[in-house]
């Protein structure tokens, strides 16, 4: 009885409904077993990058009824053509290329409805140059190509082609959301001052969903080759419809595609200072309709006579965007205040919670921060666990240069080359006051791998052994979050993020989703040291420092 009533303050926090203004309590779907699926290639460990990718091609390739994907961004492969995958050894494929190709031949199914991709707008315009190896073998060295360079936005563009054409004469089709849509974010006036890849600091469309059919992955993953590889994140997989979750992100897509840019290969006019107010005014009231649950049901399709109709879990979708966007803030519950709210719940329940939170990026905000301290000095609680990127694997290491450009080197490459010794002072500063409640920081640091995966692990009741930083029972696991946003400053100002609060239910002990999510952070920790005293230097040049007071703000 006491679970239940700790999944019902769990639910009811995430939604809102302990606001000020309950009537815009956050809807909640009700998960059963059959809606959580696995892309893992065994059920034992978590989902690795290359389980991702086969996933979502599979799936992709075999799509029936529509395709709907929502990312930062989608990588450009290696300029094959697209159609049939050739076995001559003379192509050169990359992950990249079959997933373009899996696009391709999803556009050119007869049977496919919807087809809607949405990207951040800056990032899908940034060129990227590679090298066209086909013709390579023609070639006297067979490692040179001809050197070209395109863009994200381009790219998917001509994976659409076939649909497109084919849904040129259907009016319904042609007027509908279909294509692809670049979703303008930043601010220019900072972008122009800003050099890419820097100008990303501006606030970009974060959002990380991946609709096929009745599927849905919900992911910190873009669609790029590391994100195919070694790049470590975490994924989750809705099935049969997800309660009715599915759709709803189909809905959202195409709610922010109403407000988007459709890309139809020009050059898109991409500050959001160009939409009118009523437009802006359309795109509000639509996510309000959208994520606002008016029949104020706290827990959907609890049973109240048997508990084996009862679900496994509650999802409560949520969702962030910059104030810049509207003028103001949207009136109903924001991510951020759902994510607070939900460990406030915890920390002020009566039974014994830990809190154990990833991030790519720590740069936890002040809000953030309080909460999470709250665990280490509550008596009986479990201290907060704080897991990022390690000096190894955070990804910011300068790629290397050649002779020239090292004896040419501008402040954009200065301002890259303090970005690490940056980062990890900013870790520092940041896990100072988890260290002092009792709690610890693990940092990831695995040869080759670099560190992308966030969300956070609520556990009740968890059995203490040697190693207190992993989640030793699974079935303690009483809440997770899924999705895009790192839980820093940038995701709460600046980006389009959309997380999902799950909550599992009394009745779920033992169901494989807990196993899966309790793997997701066990896993993590198997390649990661835990680290009570960060002994990073004090003595950081003052470029540094400057990259760090920017970075607070910004990353």
């Amino acid at each position: 009885m006491a679970r239940r009533q700790l999944t019902r303050q769990l639910v009811r926090a995430a939604c809102g409904g302990g606001s000020s203004s309950p009537s815009q309590q956050l809807r909640s779907f009700a998960l059963h077993e059959h809606h959580f699926g696995n892309i893992s290639s065994s059920k034992h460990l978590s989902a690795t990058p290359s389980d991702f990718h086969s996933h979502l091609c599979q799936k992709i390739r075999h799509a029936q009824e529509r395709v709907i994907l929502a990312s930062l961004y989608i990588g450009v492969g290696s300029g094959s053509e697209l159609g049939e995958m050739s076995t001559s050894k003379d192509h050169h494929y990359c992950k990249e290329d079959e997933f373009l190709q899996s696009l391709y031949f999803a556009a050119s199914n007869k049977e496919i409805k919807q087809m809607q991709i949405i990207l951040d707008a800056n990032r899908a315009m940034r060129k990227v140059s590679f090298t066209n190896k086909r013709n390579a073998g023609q070639s006297h060295d067979s490692n040179q190509g001809s050197s070209l360079s395109t863009n994200s936005a381009d790219a998917v563009l001509s994976t659409l082609k076939p649909f497109l054409e084919r849904i040129e004469g259907d009016n319904h089709s042609k007027n509908s959301n279909n294509g692809l849509f670049l979703f303008p974010v930043n601010d220019q006036r900072l972008c122009t001052i800003l050099p890419s890849p820097l100008d990303e600091v501006a606030g970009v469309f974060h959002i990380k969903a991946y609709l096929v059919d009745d599927e849905l992955i919900l992911s910190g993953a873009n669609l790029s080759e590391e994100y195919f590889s070694n790049r470590l994140d975490r994924y989750m997989l809705f099935t049969d419809g997800g309660g009715g979750l599915v759709d709803f992100y189909a809905d959202l897509c195409d709610t922010l595609c109403s407000y988007a840019i459709k890309y139809d290969g020009q050059p898109p006019l991409l500050s959001t200072q160009s939409f009118d107010s009523t437009r802006k005014q359309h795109l509000e009231s639509s996510l309000a309709r959208l994520f606002v649950d008016e029949t104020q049901t706290i827990l959907p399709g609890a049973c109240s006579h048997s508990d084996a109709l009862d679900p496994v879990a509650y999802a409560i979708p949520t969702f962030q965007m910059p104030n810049s966007i509207l003028g103001r803030p949207f009136q109903f519950q924001s991510d951020n205040d759902a994510s607070r709210d939900l460990l406030l719940a915890a920390v002020e329940s009566d039974q014994d919670m830990s809190v154990r939170l990833s991030s790519a990026y720590l740069n936890l905000t002040p809000r953030l921060r309080s909460v999470l301290t709250m665990f280490g000095n509550k008596r009986g609680g479990g201290a907060p666990y704080v897991l990022t990127a390690g000096a190894m694997s955070h990804g910011f290491a300068p790629k290397k240069q050649t002779k020239s450009k090292q004896n040419n080197v501008g402040i954009v490459d200065k301002i890259k080359s303090s970005i690490p010794e940056a980062f990890l002072t900013l870790v520092k500063e940041a896990s100072q006051s988890i260290i002092a409640c009792g709690g610890k920081v693990l940092l990831y640091e695995r040869q080759g791998w670099t560190f992308h995966a966030k969300g956070v692990w609520i556990t009740a009741n968890d059995t203490n052994t040697s190693r207190q930083e992993l989640i030793n029972d699974p079935t303690s696991v009483v809440s997770t979050i899924i999705g895009s946003g790192n839980y820093g400053a940038r995701s709460e100002d600046l980006d389009v993020e959309s997380n999902c609060v799950i909550v599992f239910n009394e009745q779920s002990k033992g169901e494989p989703i807990q196993q899966s999510v309790a793997n997701d952070w066990n896993n993590m920790c198997e390649h990661s040291t835990v680290t009570e005293d960060l002994d990073f230097r004090d003595d950081v040049n003052n470029l540094t420092n400057i990259v760090v007071q920017f970075m607070k703000k910004f990353l």
